[in-house]
């Protein structure tokens, strides 16, 4: 009898909890953010942090800068250099980014069926006086029942 009630009280358990597929998923997901946009950007300010947020998702956070800060002793690139460089170097982080979250968003736990995987991108722009109009930040993201639906906005 005391077998059947424990049976019958592990089938009855309430499943895992989210924060423990949290702590499971979160650094693979950290590391594959940095991974991801490490070849389009000059620096990582801050790797990546990743928070759930009960009834939204996870969202993934990290700063980045696109070009090099101005030096007096190198060869410095024009304006429309840089800004060349800078636009390329955003869509490079929108698109490695959409293919990861599109990726990713089905195989994290920790993301419920409704839920969404967000990346925010903030951009420390060292380059002012040549790309006065950057974006300060992406915000791309996907919900679970539609990960094929990226939806990328800059601030």
């Amino acid at each position: 009898m005391l077998n059947f009630i424990l049976v019958l009280l592990m089938l009855l358990a309430p499943p895992q909890p989210a924060a423990d597929h949290f702590k499971k998923d979160a650094p693979a997901l950290q590391a594959d953010v940095d991974q991801a946009v490490s070849p389009a950007v000059y620096r990582i300010m801050q790797n990546s942090m990743a928070s759930p947020l009960e009834g939204y998702g996870v969202i993934v956070v990290l700063e980045v800068t696109l070009e090099a800060p101005p030096n007096p002793f190198s060869n410095t690139k024009t304006g429309d250099q840089l800004r060349a460089v800078v636009t390329r170097r955003q869509q490079e982080i929108k698109d490695k980014i959409s293919e990861l979250l599109k990726q990713r968003v089905l195989k994290t736990d920790s993301v419920g069926a409704t839920e969404s995987l967000t990346v925010v991108v903030h951009m420390l722009n060292v380059t002012r006086a040549d790309v006065p109009d950057l974006p300060t930040q992406f915000v791309i993201s996907v919900r679970k029942d539609a990960p094929t639906q990226v939806n990328i906005k800059e601030f």
